[in-house]
């Protein structure tokens, strides 16, 4: 995951190409799919009872913050954090709810909700 969102990130020029990139790779076919889903819930649980477990997955919890407010300061200023952590919940909530369904991933319809709230929190942000 992270090596691709490196990647993505360095391909990628301006802040919403960037926000862009880290959304795709979070819901790319390699990361979105049936067994990374369970594989991330499966670490979740995890994190809550083995402190390296705990430890890794706070290392990525402020990476993907830290990436997102830099891509939404320059579009949203000081409310980047907020939108941050709510982009951050979001794409959890949707890992959640994909693992509940009986249906295959579909991550381009992730991608779609989650530019959806940012489009609008960027609107209010103006």
């Amino acid at each position: 995951y992270g090596a691709e969102v490196r990647g993505a990130l360095h391909a990628s020029e301006g802040a919403e190409a960037r926000l862009r990139a880290i959304l795709r790779v979070s819901f790319s076919a390699a990361n979105f799919r049936r067994e990374a889903i369970g594989a991330w819930l499966n670490f979740y649980v995890l994190a809550q009872t083995v402190p390296e477990a705990r430890r890794l997955l706070s290392v990525y919890q402020r990476r993907l913050r830290s990436n997102l407010v830099a891509c939404l300061r320059p579009l949203a200023g000081g409310r980047a954090g907020d939108i941050a952590n709510a982009t951050g919940a979001l794409i959890d909530g949707l890992y959640l709810r994909e693992a509940l369904k009986q249906t295959a991933p579909d991550g381009a319809a992730a991608v779609a909700v989650v530019l959806a709230y940012v489009t609008a929190e960027l609107k209010d942000s103006r």
